[in-house]
Protein backbone atom coordinates (compact mmCIF):
# COMPACT_ATOMS: atom_id res chain seq x y z
CA UNK A 1 0.00 0.00 0.00
CA UNK A 2 2.79 2.34 0.91
CA UNK A 3 4.52 1.55 -2.33
CA UNK A 4 1.26 2.27 -4.19
CA UNK A 5 0.96 5.68 -2.47
CA UNK A 6 4.56 6.48 -3.22
CA UNK A 7 4.06 5.53 -6.86
CA UNK A 8 0.88 7.60 -7.10
CA UNK A 9 2.55 10.58 -5.45
CA UNK A 10 5.51 10.29 -7.81
CA UNK A 11 3.23 10.21 -10.89
CA UNK A 12 1.29 13.24 -9.67
CA UNK A 13 4.53 15.09 -9.02
CA UNK A 14 5.80 14.30 -12.53
CA UNK A 15 2.50 15.42 -14.05
CA UNK A 16 2.61 18.71 -12.13
CA UNK A 17 6.23 19.27 -13.11
CA UNK A 18 5.40 18.49 -16.76
CA UNK A 19 2.49 20.92 -16.77
CA UNK A 20 4.58 23.61 -15.11
CA UNK A 21 7.44 23.05 -17.53
CA UNK A 22 5.09 23.27 -20.51
CA UNK A 23 3.60 26.47 -19.18
CA UNK A 24 6.99 28.05 -18.56
CA UNK A 25 8.18 26.96 -22.00
CA UNK A 26 5.16 28.58 -23.58
CA UNK A 27 5.77 31.82 -21.72
CA UNK A 28 9.51 32.14 -22.23
CA UNK A 29 9.97 30.48 -25.60
CA UNK A 30 7.74 32.93 -27.53
CA UNK A 31 10.29 35.08 -29.34
CA UNK A 32 9.88 38.76 -30.01
CA UNK A 33 8.52 39.67 -33.42
CA UNK A 34 11.99 40.71 -34.52
CA UNK A 35 13.38 37.33 -33.52
CA UNK A 36 10.75 35.46 -35.52
CA UNK A 37 12.04 36.84 -38.79
CA UNK A 38 15.36 36.19 -40.50
CA UNK A 39 17.01 38.69 -42.77
CA UNK A 40 18.05 37.10 -46.04
CA UNK A 41 20.14 39.53 -48.05
CA UNK A 42 17.95 42.52 -48.71
CA UNK A 43 14.66 40.83 -47.80
CA UNK A 44 12.67 39.82 -44.75
CA UNK A 45 11.12 36.40 -45.20
CA UNK A 46 7.39 36.19 -44.47
CA UNK A 47 4.33 34.55 -45.93
CA UNK A 48 3.45 35.43 -49.51
CA UNK A 49 0.50 37.76 -50.00
CA UNK A 50 -2.89 36.16 -50.39
CA UNK A 51 -4.11 38.63 -53.00
CA UNK A 52 -2.40 39.55 -56.23
CA UNK A 53 -1.29 43.09 -56.86
CA UNK A 54 0.17 45.04 -59.72
CA UNK A 55 3.81 44.37 -60.43
CA UNK A 56 6.29 47.08 -59.59
CA UNK A 57 8.36 48.80 -62.22
CA UNK A 58 11.89 47.85 -61.16
CA UNK A 59 14.75 47.78 -63.62
CA UNK A 60 15.82 44.36 -62.29
CA UNK A 61 12.96 41.89 -62.55
CA UNK A 62 12.30 40.98 -58.93
CA UNK A 63 9.44 38.70 -59.86
CA UNK A 64 11.86 36.40 -61.70
CA UNK A 65 14.52 36.55 -59.00
CA UNK A 66 14.41 33.55 -56.67
CA UNK A 67 16.04 35.52 -53.87
CA UNK A 68 13.20 38.02 -53.71
CA UNK A 69 10.52 37.26 -51.13
CA UNK A 70 7.18 39.05 -51.12
CA UNK A 71 5.13 39.69 -48.00
CA UNK A 72 1.81 41.04 -46.90
CA UNK A 73 1.70 44.62 -45.78
CA UNK A 74 0.65 45.14 -42.20
CA UNK A 75 1.77 47.17 -39.26
CA UNK A 76 3.63 44.28 -37.62
CA UNK A 77 6.20 44.14 -40.40
CA UNK A 78 6.71 47.88 -40.16
CA UNK A 79 7.32 47.54 -36.42
CA UNK A 80 9.65 44.64 -37.19
CA UNK A 81 11.77 46.66 -39.62
CA UNK A 82 12.17 49.46 -37.08
CA UNK A 83 12.97 47.03 -34.25
CA UNK A 84 15.77 45.37 -36.22
CA UNK A 85 17.91 48.47 -35.93
CA UNK A 86 18.83 48.40 -39.61
CA UNK A 87 21.48 51.00 -40.42
CA UNK A 88 20.63 50.85 -44.12
CA UNK A 89 17.58 52.32 -45.80
CA UNK A 90 14.54 50.20 -46.46
CA UNK A 91 11.55 50.67 -48.68
CA UNK A 92 8.30 48.86 -49.31
CA UNK A 93 6.81 48.51 -52.78
CA UNK A 94 3.07 48.43 -53.37
CA UNK A 95 3.49 45.00 -54.97
CA UNK A 96 4.81 43.61 -51.68
CA UNK A 97 8.61 43.54 -52.04
CA UNK A 98 10.59 44.72 -49.04
CA UNK A 99 14.07 45.99 -49.97
CA UNK A 100 17.04 46.91 -47.82
CA UNK A 101 19.97 48.91 -49.19
CA UNK A 102 20.83 52.54 -49.85
CA UNK A 103 18.71 55.27 -51.42
CA UNK A 104 20.84 57.36 -53.79
CA UNK A 105 18.61 59.96 -55.44
CA UNK A 106 15.30 60.67 -57.13
CA UNK A 107 15.06 62.24 -60.59
CA UNK A 108 12.47 61.99 -63.34
CA UNK A 109 10.04 60.11 -61.07
CA UNK A 110 12.56 57.28 -60.52
CA UNK A 111 14.26 56.40 -57.25
CA UNK A 112 17.83 55.11 -57.56
CA UNK A 113 18.29 52.33 -54.99
CA UNK A 114 21.45 50.27 -54.37
CA UNK A 115 20.58 46.74 -53.25
CA UNK A 116 23.37 44.41 -52.11
CA UNK A 117 21.74 41.40 -53.78
CA UNK A 118 20.06 42.92 -56.84
CA UNK A 119 22.51 45.75 -57.51
CA UNK A 120 21.46 49.18 -58.74
CA UNK A 121 17.72 49.53 -59.26
CA UNK A 122 15.53 52.26 -60.75
CA UNK A 123 12.10 52.18 -59.10
CA UNK A 124 9.09 54.25 -60.08
CA UNK A 125 8.32 56.72 -57.31
CA UNK A 126 4.60 55.99 -57.57
CA UNK A 127 5.24 52.26 -56.93
CA UNK A 128 6.71 52.87 -53.47
CA UNK A 129 4.44 52.55 -50.45
CA UNK A 130 6.78 53.12 -47.49
CA UNK A 131 10.32 54.37 -46.90
CA UNK A 132 12.50 54.63 -43.84
CA UNK A 133 16.02 56.05 -43.75
CA UNK A 134 18.49 57.11 -41.10
CA UNK A 135 20.75 59.07 -43.46
CA UNK A 136 20.38 62.72 -44.42
CA UNK A 137 18.71 63.78 -47.66
CA UNK A 138 18.26 67.08 -49.44
CA UNK A 139 14.70 67.29 -50.74
CA UNK A 140 12.95 69.76 -53.04
CA UNK A 141 9.18 70.03 -53.34
CA UNK A 142 7.21 71.38 -56.29
CA UNK A 143 6.47 74.57 -54.34
CA UNK A 144 10.21 75.33 -54.18
CA UNK A 145 10.92 74.30 -50.59
CA UNK A 146 14.37 72.74 -50.06
CA UNK A 147 14.72 70.74 -46.84
CA UNK A 148 17.52 68.59 -45.42
CA UNK A 149 16.85 65.79 -42.93
CA UNK A 150 16.04 62.12 -42.50
CA UNK A 151 13.02 60.85 -44.42
CA UNK A 152 10.11 58.48 -43.97
CA UNK A 153 7.24 57.78 -46.34
CA UNK A 154 3.88 56.48 -45.16
CA UNK A 155 0.31 56.81 -46.40
CA UNK A 156 1.37 58.97 -49.37
CA UNK A 157 3.15 61.54 -47.20
CA UNK A 158 6.92 62.14 -47.13
CA UNK A 159 8.09 63.32 -43.71
CA UNK A 160 11.47 65.09 -43.46
CA UNK A 161 12.79 65.33 -39.91
CA UNK A 162 15.49 67.68 -38.64
CA UNK A 163 14.84 70.01 -35.72
CA UNK A 164 11.16 69.60 -36.61
CA UNK A 165 9.00 67.64 -39.04
CA UNK A 166 8.14 68.80 -42.56
CA UNK A 167 5.49 67.04 -44.64
CA UNK A 168 5.33 66.83 -48.44
CA UNK A 169 2.71 64.80 -50.35
CA UNK A 170 4.35 61.99 -52.28
CA UNK A 171 3.17 63.29 -55.66
CA UNK A 172 4.57 66.78 -54.91
CA UNK A 173 8.18 65.68 -54.47
CA UNK A 174 10.44 67.03 -57.21
CA UNK A 175 13.98 65.80 -56.47
CA UNK A 176 15.83 64.00 -53.70
CA UNK A 177 19.59 63.68 -53.14
CA UNK A 178 21.41 61.62 -50.53
CA UNK A 179 23.40 63.91 -48.23
CA UNK A 180 24.16 67.56 -48.81
CA UNK A 181 24.42 69.06 -52.29
CA UNK A 182 28.21 68.81 -52.30
CA UNK A 183 30.81 66.22 -53.22
CA UNK A 184 30.56 63.26 -55.54
CA UNK A 185 26.95 62.36 -54.75
CA UNK A 186 25.67 64.96 -57.25
CA UNK A 187 27.93 63.83 -60.12
CA UNK A 188 27.51 60.88 -62.42
CA UNK A 189 29.05 59.87 -65.72
CA UNK A 190 29.79 57.24 -68.31
CA UNK A 191 32.65 56.49 -70.71
CA UNK A 192 32.13 54.31 -73.81
CA UNK A 193 34.77 53.02 -76.21
CA UNK A 194 34.55 50.91 -79.37
CA UNK A 195 36.92 49.93 -82.18
CA UNK A 196 36.90 48.16 -85.55
CA UNK A 197 40.09 46.74 -87.05
CA UNK A 198 40.63 44.95 -90.35
CA UNK A 199 43.78 44.01 -92.28
CA UNK A 200 44.68 42.26 -95.51
CA UNK A 201 43.72 43.75 -98.86
CA UNK A 202 42.45 46.76 -96.93
CA UNK A 203 43.98 47.98 -93.70
CA UNK A 204 41.35 49.82 -91.74
CA UNK A 205 41.19 51.14 -88.20
CA UNK A 206 38.12 52.87 -86.84
CA UNK A 207 37.40 53.74 -83.25
CA UNK A 208 34.74 55.72 -81.46
CA UNK A 209 34.40 57.13 -78.02
CA UNK A 210 31.65 58.80 -76.03
CA UNK A 211 31.95 60.45 -72.62
CA UNK A 212 29.14 61.90 -70.52
CA UNK A 213 29.24 63.81 -67.25
CA UNK A 214 26.29 65.36 -65.44
CA UNK A 215 25.68 67.22 -62.21
CA UNK A 216 22.23 67.19 -60.60
CA UNK A 217 21.08 69.27 -57.65
CA UNK A 218 17.63 70.08 -56.37
CA UNK A 219 17.60 73.40 -58.28
CA UNK A 220 19.71 72.84 -61.40
CA UNK A 221 21.49 70.39 -63.67
CA UNK A 222 24.57 70.45 -65.87
CA UNK A 223 24.96 67.93 -68.70
CA UNK A 224 28.07 67.53 -70.85
CA UNK A 225 28.94 65.01 -73.53
CA UNK A 226 31.74 64.39 -76.00
CA UNK A 227 31.61 61.99 -78.94
CA UNK A 228 34.20 61.24 -81.60
CA UNK A 229 34.61 58.86 -84.53
CA UNK A 230 38.05 58.46 -86.13
CA UNK A 231 38.72 56.26 -89.17
CA UNK A 232 41.88 55.48 -91.14
CA UNK A 233 41.98 53.26 -94.26
CA UNK A 234 45.33 52.38 -95.85
CA UNK A 235 46.95 55.28 -93.98
CA UNK A 236 44.39 57.72 -95.37
CA UNK A 237 42.07 59.61 -93.03
CA UNK A 238 38.51 58.60 -93.91
CA UNK A 239 36.64 59.81 -90.82
CA UNK A 240 37.14 62.53 -88.23
CA UNK A 241 34.14 63.81 -86.37
CA UNK A 242 34.06 65.51 -82.96
CA UNK A 243 31.10 66.95 -81.07
CA UNK A 244 31.01 68.50 -77.59
CA UNK A 245 27.72 69.52 -75.95
CA UNK A 246 27.03 71.33 -72.70
CA UNK A 247 23.75 72.54 -71.21
CA UNK A 248 22.97 74.25 -67.93
CA UNK A 249 19.36 74.22 -66.72
CA UNK A 250 17.73 75.97 -63.78
CA UNK A 251 14.41 74.53 -62.61
CA UNK A 252 11.49 76.88 -62.30
CA UNK A 253 9.10 74.13 -61.24
CA UNK A 254 8.73 70.42 -61.89
CA UNK A 255 8.23 70.82 -65.65
CA UNK A 256 9.45 74.30 -66.62
CA UNK A 257 13.15 75.21 -66.72
CA UNK A 258 15.36 78.03 -67.97
CA UNK A 259 18.49 77.18 -69.97
CA UNK A 260 21.00 80.07 -69.62
CA UNK A 261 23.69 78.11 -71.47
CA UNK A 262 23.39 75.84 -74.50
CA UNK A 263 26.81 75.22 -76.03
CA UNK A 264 27.76 73.07 -79.02
CA UNK A 265 31.25 72.61 -80.49
CA UNK A 266 31.60 70.64 -83.72
CA UNK A 267 34.51 69.67 -85.95
CA UNK A 268 34.53 67.61 -89.16
CA UNK A 269 37.40 68.68 -91.44
CA UNK A 270 36.38 66.20 -94.15
CA UNK A 271 33.05 68.06 -94.36
CA UNK A 272 34.84 71.43 -94.62
CA UNK A 273 34.11 72.33 -90.99
CA UNK A 274 37.27 73.23 -89.14
CA UNK A 275 35.17 74.36 -86.19
CA UNK A 276 31.56 75.28 -85.60
CA UNK A 277 30.48 77.00 -82.41
CA UNK A 278 26.84 77.40 -81.48
CA UNK A 279 26.08 79.12 -78.18
CA UNK A 280 22.63 80.14 -77.01
CA UNK A 281 19.97 80.08 -74.32
CA UNK A 282 16.36 79.03 -74.11
CA UNK A 283 13.25 78.00 -72.27
CA UNK A 284 12.48 74.33 -71.77
CA UNK A 285 9.44 72.31 -70.79
CA UNK A 286 9.10 68.67 -69.79
CA UNK A 287 5.94 67.24 -71.36
CA UNK A 288 6.22 63.65 -70.10
CA UNK A 289 7.84 62.35 -66.93
CA UNK A 290 6.10 59.26 -65.57
CA UNK A 291 9.03 57.03 -64.59
CA UNK A 292 8.85 54.91 -67.75
CA UNK A 293 9.56 57.68 -70.24
CA UNK A 294 10.50 61.35 -70.35
CA UNK A 295 10.12 63.97 -73.09
CA UNK A 296 11.32 67.57 -72.97
CA UNK A 297 11.75 70.39 -75.47
CA UNK A 298 13.92 73.51 -75.49
CA UNK A 299 13.58 76.60 -77.69
CA UNK A 300 15.76 79.69 -77.87
CA UNK A 301 18.05 82.05 -79.82
CA UNK A 302 21.71 81.32 -80.46
CA UNK A 303 24.85 82.61 -82.15
CA UNK A 304 26.53 80.45 -84.80
CA UNK A 305 30.14 80.73 -85.94
CA UNK A 306 31.76 78.48 -88.57
CA UNK A 307 35.40 78.35 -89.62
CA UNK A 308 36.03 76.46 -92.86
CA UNK A 309 38.68 73.81 -93.41
CA UNK A 310 39.05 74.53 -97.15
CA UNK A 311 39.00 78.31 -97.13
CA UNK A 312 39.95 78.55 -100.82
CA UNK A 313 36.59 77.05 -101.82
CA UNK A 314 34.60 79.61 -99.79
CA UNK A 315 34.14 83.35 -100.18
CA UNK A 316 35.32 83.82 -96.58
CA UNK A 317 37.49 81.82 -94.22
CA UNK A 318 34.67 81.95 -91.66
CA UNK A 319 31.07 83.11 -91.28
CA UNK A 320 28.80 83.92 -88.36
CA UNK A 321 25.10 84.57 -87.91
CA UNK A 322 22.26 84.67 -85.43
CA UNK A 323 20.14 81.53 -85.31
CA UNK A 324 17.18 79.88 -83.61
CA UNK A 325 17.47 76.38 -82.16
CA UNK A 326 14.88 73.80 -81.12
CA UNK A 327 15.90 70.60 -79.36
CA UNK A 328 14.01 67.51 -78.22
CA UNK A 329 15.18 64.87 -75.74
CA UNK A 330 13.37 61.60 -75.20
CA UNK A 331 14.17 58.69 -72.88
CA UNK A 332 12.31 55.43 -72.43
CA UNK A 333 12.86 52.20 -70.53
CA UNK A 334 11.89 49.62 -73.17
CA UNK A 335 13.06 46.65 -71.08
CA UNK A 336 14.34 46.05 -67.56
CA UNK A 337 17.89 46.16 -68.91
CA UNK A 338 17.49 48.22 -72.11
CA UNK A 339 17.09 52.00 -72.22
CA UNK A 340 16.44 54.14 -75.28
CA UNK A 341 17.79 57.69 -75.52
CA UNK A 342 16.91 59.96 -78.44
CA UNK A 343 18.04 63.55 -78.96
CA UNK A 344 17.27 65.83 -81.90
CA UNK A 345 18.23 69.43 -82.61
CA UNK A 346 17.49 71.76 -85.53
CA UNK A 347 19.13 75.16 -85.96
CA UNK A 348 17.81 77.69 -88.47
CA UNK A 349 20.44 80.10 -89.76
CA UNK A 350 21.52 81.91 -92.95
CA UNK A 351 21.89 79.85 -96.11
CA UNK A 352 25.63 80.65 -96.35
CA UNK A 353 26.12 78.75 -93.10
CA UNK A 354 24.00 75.81 -94.17
CA UNK A 355 20.42 77.00 -93.77
CA UNK A 356 18.78 74.35 -91.61
CA UNK A 357 21.30 72.32 -89.59
CA UNK A 358 19.93 69.12 -88.10
CA UNK A 359 21.53 66.42 -85.98
CA UNK A 360 20.08 63.43 -84.18
CA UNK A 361 21.45 60.73 -81.91
CA UNK A 362 19.69 57.50 -80.95
CA UNK A 363 21.32 55.26 -78.36
CA UNK A 364 20.36 51.83 -77.05
CA UNK A 365 21.89 51.24 -73.63
CA UNK A 366 21.98 47.51 -72.78
CA UNK A 367 22.91 46.84 -69.15
CA UNK A 368 25.38 43.97 -68.73
CA UNK A 369 26.36 44.55 -65.09
CA UNK A 370 25.86 47.31 -62.54
CA UNK A 371 28.67 49.35 -64.11
CA UNK A 372 29.17 47.85 -67.59
CA UNK A 373 26.88 48.55 -70.57
CA UNK A 374 26.83 47.68 -74.25
CA UNK A 375 25.87 50.68 -76.40
CA UNK A 376 24.51 50.83 -79.94
CA UNK A 377 24.43 54.42 -81.21
CA UNK A 378 23.08 55.89 -84.46
CA UNK A 379 24.11 59.38 -85.64
CA UNK A 380 22.47 61.53 -88.31
CA UNK A 381 23.66 64.93 -89.51
CA UNK A 382 21.99 66.98 -92.24
CA UNK A 383 22.91 70.34 -93.77
CA UNK A 384 20.20 71.81 -95.98
CA UNK A 385 22.70 73.87 -98.00
CA UNK A 386 25.91 71.83 -97.83
CA UNK A 387 29.32 73.44 -98.01
CA UNK A 388 31.87 72.84 -100.78
CA UNK A 389 34.55 70.19 -100.57
CA UNK A 390 38.23 70.62 -101.43
CA UNK A 391 37.41 70.35 -105.14
CA UNK A 392 34.75 73.06 -104.93
CA UNK A 393 31.84 70.61 -105.30
CA UNK A 394 28.84 70.50 -102.92
CA UNK A 395 29.05 67.88 -100.19
CA UNK A 396 26.29 65.39 -99.46
CA UNK A 397 23.42 66.74 -97.39
CA UNK A 398 23.14 63.70 -95.11
CA UNK A 399 25.69 61.81 -93.03
CA UNK A 400 24.84 58.55 -91.24
CA UNK A 401 27.01 56.68 -88.77
CA UNK A 402 26.61 53.76 -86.39
CA UNK A 403 28.86 52.96 -83.43
CA UNK A 404 29.16 50.01 -81.06
CA UNK A 405 30.98 50.15 -77.75
CA UNK A 406 31.32 49.06 -74.14
CA UNK A 407 30.58 51.69 -71.53
CA UNK A 408 31.52 52.05 -67.87
CA UNK A 409 29.23 54.07 -65.60
CA UNK A 410 30.29 55.78 -62.39
CA UNK A 411 28.57 57.77 -59.71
Amino acid sequence: MNSFNILTTTKLTLIVISIAFSFLSTVFSVPSFAAQEIILGDYIKTQAPTSSSASSSVSTNIADNTDAVTLTENSQEIILADSLGIDEDWLWLKSGEFLIGNIEDLYDEKLAFDSDDLGDLKIKWSDISRINSRQLFTVRAIDGRIITGTITLEDGMLIISNNRQHKIPQDELMTLIAGLETGGNIWQGKITFGANLSSGNTNKLEYNTNAELSRHTTTSRIKTSYSAIIGVTDNVQTDENHRFLMTYDVYSDKDLFFRPLDLSLYRDPLQNVNSRINVGMGIGYQFIDDGDQALEMNLGPSYLYTKYEFSETQLNTSDSSLAVSVSLDYEREIHNQIDLELSYKITATESELGGYLQNAKMNFDIELTDVLDFDITFFWDRVNNPLLNVDGLPLEKNDFRIAFGLGVSFN
